[in-house]
């Protein structure tokens, strides 16, 4: 079936949360310094589809603005100058307050695809969930494989 996108469903990339690019590109920054294409190259994981540079770019100037990154100018052998991005104290306190909300997100969907498949076990498999006489209790209570 085409969706209103345009290709099949199996085709169309996943729904990710407003302002999911936020949240990945601190990520990324707290794993490591590096510079904005990088980032973007290292998105694919996290955020599949497209970034646009003009968007990633002007996330991390107002991530600067907003204090959550720092960024210097560093020379390069192989060119021009290039601008190197680091996460700060307040980006570190930023993502891991949308960590938690991004859990809770998690929570929210888990529930509802359980839901979904308890009470409608005659349809096919959702791609990419076991179903739910395959999941089972870690000792902490959240739900494994």
């Amino acid at each position: 079936m085409d969706s209103a996108a345009g290709g099949t469903e199996q085709q169309r990339l996943p729904v990710q949360p407003r302002n999911y690019l936020r949240p990945c590109l601190l990520l990324l920054l707290g794993e490591e310094p590096t510079y904005g294409y990088e980032l973007r190259d290292k998105l694919a994981p996290l955020a599949p589809g497209h970034w646009d540079p003009g968007t990633v770019y002007r996330t991390l100037n107002t991530m600067e603005d907003d204090g959550l990154v720092r960024s210097t100018w560093e020379r390069s052998a192989e060119g021009p100058r290039r601008r190197r991005y680091e996460i700060t104290q307040a980006g570190g306190d930023a993502l891991d307050a949308q960590a938690r909300e991004l859990c809770g997100v998690r929570d929210m969907i888990i529930d509802f695809i359980d839901r979904y498949e308890s009470e409608h076990q005659n349809h096919a498999p959702l791609p990419g969930t076991p179903r739910p006489e395959a999941r089972t209790l870690s000792p902490v209570g959240e739900a494994v494989g």
